[in-house]
């Protein structure tokens, strides 16, 4: 159950990052992505920045900003930033909540959503420097989205 609760985690933190990767008609883990999360632009992600891509994110996700995100909310985001709906097959937004739903209310809070940013972030880091590289960001989204 907990190794589905942090791939759940990196799914939900993978699908954000990939989001704002197509809204800019980019992969995921592709150069723009890095340029985009890498603020500093030294060529790797630290922690902070990777918590702040996924700050951004769950902003972008509470329409209503009462600090929680609904699956419906999630499901717009994703229409709103991307123009397209969920592939065929594609984990809900109310099942990507659920895994890591800690207090099992349906909704996402920012702190949820910040520990699955964190499992992502630690998942990445495969070489445990403390930094994710564009080959790790890469790497880390086809591995969390079962794309090996």
């Amino acid at each position: 159950m907990e190794h589905s609760k942090l791939v759940a985690s990196a799914v939900i933190f993978a699908g954000a990052l990939a989001a704002h990767a197509y809204a800019a008609n980019t992969k995921p883990g592709s150069a723009h992505e890095m340029r985009m999360m890498d603020t500093n632009t030294d060529g790797k992600i630290s922690p902070d920045e990777h918590a702040a891509g996924a700050a951004k994110m769950f902003e972008t996700m509470d329409a209503d900003k009462n600090g929680t995100v609904t699956a419906a909310e999630m499901t717009a985001a994703r229409e709103r930033v991307t123009g397209q709906k969920a592939t065929a097959g594609a984990m809900s937004s109310a099942e990507k909540i659920k895994v890591i739903d800690g207090d099992g209310d349906g909704a996402l809070t920012a702190a949820e959503h910040a520990a699955g940013s964190r499992t992502m972030f630690e998942r990445m880091d495969v070489d445990r420097d403390g930094f994710v590289t564009a080959a790790e960001l890469s790497a880390g989204h086809t591995k969390m989205l079962g794309k090996q």
